[in-house]
């Protein structure tokens, strides 16, 4: 364990109302949305009784140019911004332009790149503020009681392929706690397997993951990312403190249907023990896995105690 990531921020707070949550407008103020967006509209045709009505999709790359504005320009059909650019508020952005990140990222980027005006290669660039912004939006998106489109962007954050500086555990460790604290435990934990990727032996960044899927009613996942967060850090207090709930919730109902988690399995209230008595000295620990690790990669969520991984550059 390396000394420059003790500083990674464990995830201790209680889950229950009254937790700060994130701001979206603090992410956006922070950030820049820089991004290709879809926009679907509904294009009538013909007259009286032989009218028909269709939907009409179309990407237009958006680039943030003041604190409640937003450029837009039409792609061609070459993947390049193209045009005037139209000017929009953050609340027409917000309202019916959905954000295509993978698709900026696999297919509008390389072609900016190849034709390389400097405009392009200065629009091309995803940065930190740029992921900070589009956060933001998503964070957004959850305020105006629209998860759906929330977590397909946070989604392809979470498999975000381009490389900049900040770009690490840290930015992916923080942006999990506050999916955590949305509620959000599938979006949380796909944040929390990218950290990885930067610190696979940060015994804070395995706790935080067996928070969310203690979080997400997952016990037996809960438990194997505690026992490897034990393996690096044995006296981590908010690891062995977590072992011990998971040993009071089996016998204690009451306290069950206090935190609304589903019963204990023996099987994982027992191990929970054996870790502890371990770090007492009484036991010899046995950090073989219940379960096999996630394997990380660019993340779409699935439902209660489930997380569905797609790797990274497939279809």
């Amino acid at each position: 364990m390396k000394d420059e990531f003790f500083a990674l921020h464990l995830d201790t707070g209680n889950g229950e109302a009254g937790t700060t949550r994130p701001s979206g407008q603090a992410y956006l103020a922070e950030g820049a949305v820089r991004c290709v967006f879809s926009v679907r509209t509904a294009v009538k045709m013909g007259m009286g009784a032989n009218s028909r009505s269709h939907e009409s999709l179309t990407f237009r790359f958006v680039e943030q140019i003041g604190e409640d504005e937003f450029a837009v320009r039409l792609l061609s059909n070459r993947r390049l911004p193209m045009g005037e650019a139209e000017l929009i508020s953050l609340d027409e952005l917000a309202g019916n332009h959905s954000p295509e990140l993978a698709f900026f990222e696999e297919r509008v980027v390389p072609a900016m790149l190849e034709r390389g005006t400097p405009e392009d290669v200065r629009s091309a660039a995803i940065d930190r503020r740029v992921f900070s912004g589009l956060f933001g939006l998503g964070l957004l998106y959850l305020e105006q009681g629209e998860p759906g489109r929330a977590a397909v962007l946070f989604a392809d954050l979470a498999g975000i392929k381009a490389d900049f500086a900040g770009k690490d555990q840290f930015l992916f460790n923080e942006c999990g706690i506050g999916l955590r604290k949305c509620g959000l435990y599938g979006e949380a934990i796909s944040f929390f397997i990218r950290a990885l990727d930067y610190a696979p032996e940060d015994e804070n960044l395995l706790y935080n993951l067996g928070r969310a899927h203690y979080e997400n009613g997952d016990w037996t996942r809960s438990l194997d990312y505690l026992i490897q967060s034990n393996k690096f850090n044995p006296g981590l207090g908010p690891t062995n403190s977590l072992l011990g709930l998971m040993v009071r919730l089996e016998t204690d109902e009451r306290l069950a249907d206090r935190y609304g988690k589903p019963p204990v399995p023996p099987a994982v209230a027992a191990r929970a023990r054996q870790i502890l008595a371990a770090g007492s000295g009484r036991l010899k620990l046995d950090d073989t896995l219940m379960v096999n690790p996630v394997e990380p990669g660019r993340a779409r969520s699935g439902g209660v105690g489930h997380v569905e991984f797609k790797r990274r550059g497939g279809k």
